[in-house]
């Protein structure tokens, strides 16, 4: 009934001005930073409506704009975006509302490249991220979550020198996960993530949030050491997706090192 008669009535009171819609996905940049960034460009189009919105580990901008010509709203889009890949540069992960795990399922899937993770403050969120995704065991080859420092040694082959000298939250220890857990494994890549998630843990030296994430092939090895805001959860969330950051970086530059950032 409503096929047949109602939807043709509602058909011929309708006009052809629809509302078009873009969403791009940005990660490793606060809002208010995002916002700075890419105002001076989206303001230069007042026809399109835009929106910058905080979302836990990223931020989304909304553009919408009302028109009747489909052709002239994808114009819009393709010069806003233009002008926000040079203000964002690699940040922007996704144009199409995709989540960063499955960004980077399917780099690893068209690199025809597995990966492991050898966790420690994140406790395998990162590994359960990845494997949330349907056929993730195409590319993901198994993780470990390693929080006593004779399970670092055990399963991902860290020394125990190195976690004696350096702590078990350093650099050096997260080089050694990442490279450990990708040989013990037989991955393309490895990643380890070591941390103090809180609340408690923390010192001067390595207060609560500090986290070191490391990325290792058979060419390359990368790490990045943050200060992460927020409680016990967020500290956990965050370390994961700047992991899987790293794993889209990695790909986004064929493994070479990438630019400075904005």
């Amino acid at each position: 009934m409503f096929r047949e008669q109602l939807l043709p009535r509602l058909r011929r009171r309708v006009s052809a001005v629809r509302m078009y819609h873009r969403e791009l996905r940005v990660t490793g940049l606060g809002e208010s930073h995002v916002d700075s960034l890419a105002g001076p460009v989206y303001t230069r189009y007042p026809e399109v409506q835009t929106t910058v919105l905080a979302s836990p580990g990223e931020v989304q901008i909304h553009m919408r704009v009302w028109t009747a010509d489909s052709a002239h709203a994808e114009a819009l889009f393709a010069d806003i975006e233009r002008g926000l890949d040079l203000a964002l540069t690699d940040r922007i992960f996704s144009r199409d509302s995709s989540p960063l795990e499955e960004v980077v399922a399917h780099e690893l899937l068209k690199q025809n490249a597995t990966i492991s993770s050898a966790e420690s403050c994140t406790g395998g969120l990162f590994a359960e991220r990845l494997t949330t995704i349907a056929g993730s065991s195409a590319y993901f080859l198994g993780g470990v979550v390693c929080y006593s420092n004779e399970m670092k040694t055990a399963w991902a082959d860290v020394p125990p020198e190195m976690i004696a000298t350096k702590g078990a939250v350093s650099s050096e220890v997260a080089i050694a996960l990442a490279d450990g857990i990708r040989r013990r494994v037989g991955s393309t890549l490895g990643i380890g993530i070591t941390g103090i998630a809180g609340p408690g843990g923390g010192s001067e030296e390595k207060p609560v949030g500090t986290v070191h994430i490391a990325l290792a092939s058979a060419t390359v090895t990368r790490e990045r050491a943050l200060r992460l805001p927020g409680d016990r959860e967020m500290v956990r969330m965050q370390a994961a997706q700047a992991a899987l950051d790293m794993v889209r970086v990695h790909f986004l530059y064929n493994g070479q090192t990438p630019p400075k950032r904005p």
